[in-house]
């Protein structure tokens, strides 16, 4: 390659500098998607659905990196926009996760129809998670990417999958990225229809991971966290005027010998909110899903 740059410098008696600065500015012309060829005059770098997923790799925090901001005033628009889009963003799909939640709950409960009397509460939990994971594979990840591989005359099935993978798992390595051709037919509608793909996509995941710290053997966070918190309410009830609780046991009589099931009552109440209401006391007591606290 460079003898034949040396070999054009010679016949045409051109400046190597000006030879250096054209390859310089084909660089980054390529990499603002600027691409003139054939004599014809793409469209514009910005138009309005480049603009649209553009917003949502963003607020999305997948970023892939093949469009950013030049000036000054985009990039300080961008920060302050990100600033501002993401939490709202987070709301948002922590809201949607919420109401995924009722046909995913509906699901465990038909499978504790079902198996109730086979097998045991954590393995029906394993089996939920099992089918929670196969309608993601097959509706986010592999009915996705046999689209892909259908729009997208370049991309095999395995391309598009792995442009799936690392969107949904916020990687974003921009290898890869729907639309990026001048050809593509509807770019703009298509760019607005891959942002809503990521965001719901993005819910999905978060239902899968929620349903997997559903399983306390799965959930890796209570590693790092629980005796900590655990750590953090005790010194909190110690030094507040908030009522103290203690582990009430299977033996609601106050029988020794009890295991703990994790219902937690306050002091001095007993068998819910009469004893409370003898003492002359508002009596309240506090209750937790057993199963969040099954070990």
């Amino acid at each position: 390659f460079m003898s034949k740059i040396e070999a054009f410098v010679a016949k045409h008696d051109v400046p190597r500098k000006e030879i250096e600065q054209l390859f310089t500015d084909i660089r980054d012309a390529a990499r603002n998607e600027i691409w003139i060829e054939g004599n014809q005059t793409n469209d514009p770098n910005w138009t309005f659905g480049q603009a649209f997923f553009f917003s949502g790799t963003l607020i999305s925090t997948v970023g892939y990196g093949r469009i950013s901001p030049r000036t000054e005033h985009g990039k300080l628009f961008t920060i302050i926009y990100c600033i501002l889009g993401i939490p709202l963003t987070l709301a948002l799909l922590s809201a949607l996760v919420a109401k995924l939640r009722r046909p995913s709950l509906w699901v465990r409960a038909k499978l504790n129809i079902k198996l109730g009397d086979r097998l045991h509460a954590n393995h029906i939990q394993l089996c939920h998670l099992g089918v929670i994971s196969a309608m993601l594979l097959v509706f986010v990840f592999i009915i996705p990417s046999w689209i892909f591989t259908a729009i997208e005359p370049d991309w095999t099935f395995l391309d598009a999958f792995y442009y799936c993978f690392v969107s949904l798992t916020t990687i974003g390595l921009g290898d890869f990225e729907p639309g990026d051709s001048q050809e593509q037919p509807f770019r703009g509608f298509y760019k607005i229809i891959c942002t809503v793909y990521l965001l719901l996509g993005l819910t999905c995941m978060m239902l899968f991971l929620a349903t997997l710290y559903d399983i306390p053997q799965l959930n890796v966070s209570r590693f790092f966290l629980v005796d900590q918190m655990d750590e953090n309410e005790e010194d909190y009830l110690n030094n507040s005027r908030a009522p103290k609780y203690t582990r009430q046991t299977d033996d609601l009589s106050g029988r020794e010998g009890g295991t703990a099931t994790g219902v937690y009552q306050a002091v001095g109440v007993e068998n819910g909110m009469g004893k409370g209401m003898k003492n002359g006391g508002s009596g309240s007591a506090y209750h937790s899903s057993t199963d969040l606290y099954a070990h």
